[in-house]
């Protein structure tokens, strides 16, 4: 890592040739991109070397979860409200408050069988 800041810092230096006069703006900026291009790449190929192995993601799959849930706790239920909070106001009144709403189905300690209901209800 000290290596590149050493790289970067010795670029940054001879780009100062541009405020000195000595390199055309253009130029200072197209020996910037490749520079650039070029230190990402190396701390790509760095990071991918220094990485753990990956293990074959399908070893440890769950058959219980669906598809479609998210990574993490299991399904989300979402679901959005307009309140109203003055009565007998317009729901479609400007200052009403649209509420959002996301639930993990552990948070709410459902049994499967409650969740689907919950889901065919929803």
């Amino acid at each position: 890592m000290n290596d590149m800041k050493r790289k970067v810092e010795e670029k940054f230096n001879d780009l100062g040739t541009c405020e000195r006069g000595e390199l055309e703006p253009e130029e200072a900026y197209k020996l910037l991109k490749v520079f650039e291009d070029e230190i990402v790449m190396r701390y790509v190929q760095k990071m991918e070397t220094d990485r753990p192995p990956q293990f074959d993601e399908t070893a440890g799959r769950d058959e219980k979860r669906e598809v479609d849930d998210p990574p993490g706790e299991g399904p989300i239920l979402r679901w959005q409200t307009r309140a109203v909070f003055a009565p007998g106001g317009d729901p479609w009144h400007p200052k009403n408050r649209k509420v959002k709403v996301s639930v993990t189905v552990k948070e709410l300690g459902l049994s499967k069988h409650q969740f689907r209901r919950l889901r065919e209800l929803a």
